[in-house]
């Protein structure tokens, strides 16, 4: 599906919902046509592939990227807090943060996920490392023109290191990517996202106050988005708070785990794997400011106050 929100500015939805492993793209229709993010699927099929110049990552997680085989002649790019992810396969799988899959749940990884993940015919491409030949990278504040149009890449750092969002000023178009305001709040479980960040991502775009936001996942939002926004962030912070209100005397991971804490989603074992990263993340903000400490026992404690 194709919603157009200017002459050359559409947004490009799969034929199935925009979950995993699919996502919404941009696609601007100008003198230089470019696509933002890859996850669409077979809709490609109604774009000139061969006319695409220019394809833009958002971030480097799969469901952003496993559509690029579609669009092999163009030029990929990402931002440069993320080059890594498309060149170090050994970076790549860290970030994923398996390595702490034992701490979290208690025993050894015993399913590679991405061997065993069933996929529909329209992902080119199985999960996992995708050493795709970037072109080049941007960084924040670059102005990326296409013709007609031009956008300003913003670093949004959170979800990962190097998430990007779009910003076309002329038309106040935000595509935000996975800052996508899902009903179940923002997702901060891999090795290398830092709540911090997202914090700061999410006010950026609060202050930005576009009047269209694109998420990767859902709908066009038209209108005033910061309550949305802020209702978004404020999900992950009631978690926070919880957790903090729980630490009214010294506890361990295992009875930090036992709260009601769990972002909905399929049940499955990497779900409740990366629930317990993003308390690990809240855990490890806590200590960075100084309101917690780790005892050498394990347990987490509160400083007190004054």
């Amino acid at each position: 599906m194709f919603i157009e929100l200017t002459a050359c500015i559409k947004v490009i939805r799969p034929d199935s919902r925009a979950v995993f492993p699919y996502s919404n793209s941009l696609y601007i229709d100008g003198e230089r046509q470019t696509l933002i993010d890859a996850g669409s699927g077979r809709v490609y099929q109604h774009l000139p592939p061969e006319k695409i110049e220019t394809l833009l990552f958002s971030h480097y997680h799969f469901d952003h990227v496993h559509g690029w085989p579609y669009f092999s002649q163009a030029q990929f790019m990402a931002g440069e807090e993320e080059r890594w992810a498309f060149e170090d396969e050994t970076e790549y799988h860290l970030s994923a943060g398996y390595q702490y899959w034992e701490e979290l749940m208690g025993q050894k990884k015993s399913m590679n996920w991405n061997r065993t993940a069933e996929l529909p015919d329209d992902v080119l491409v199985k999960p996992g490392f995708q050493p795709i030949a970037l072109a080049g990278t941007f960084k924040d504040g670059d102005r990326l023109d296409m013709g007609q149009s031009y956008c300003v890449a913003l670093h949004t750092p959170g979800h990962t290191p190097g998430h990007y969002s779009f910003y076309f000023p002329e038309e106040k178009i935000l595509f935000a990517g996975d800052l996508d305001l899902s009903p179940r709040g923002p997702w901060y479980g891999g090795a290398y996202s830092d709540f911090d960040d997202l914090l700061q991502s999410v006010e950026r775009l609060i202050q930005l106050n576009p009047d269209v936001l694109v998420s990767s996942h859902r709908r066009v939002f038209e209108g005033d988005v910061r309550p949305l926004l802020r209702q978004y962030i404020d999900i992950a912070l009631e978690r926070e708070r919880k957790i903090l209100q729980f630490l009214d005397q010294p506890r361990t991971f295992r009875e930090i785990m036992s709260l009601d804490l769990s972002v909905p989603g399929d049940g499955s074992e990497h779900e409740l794997f990366w629930n317990r990263m993003m308390i690990k993340k809240h855990l490890e903000r806590f200590c960075k400011h100084e309101w917690i400490y780790k005892r050498e026992d394990g347990c987490y404690v509160r400083y007190k106050e004054g």
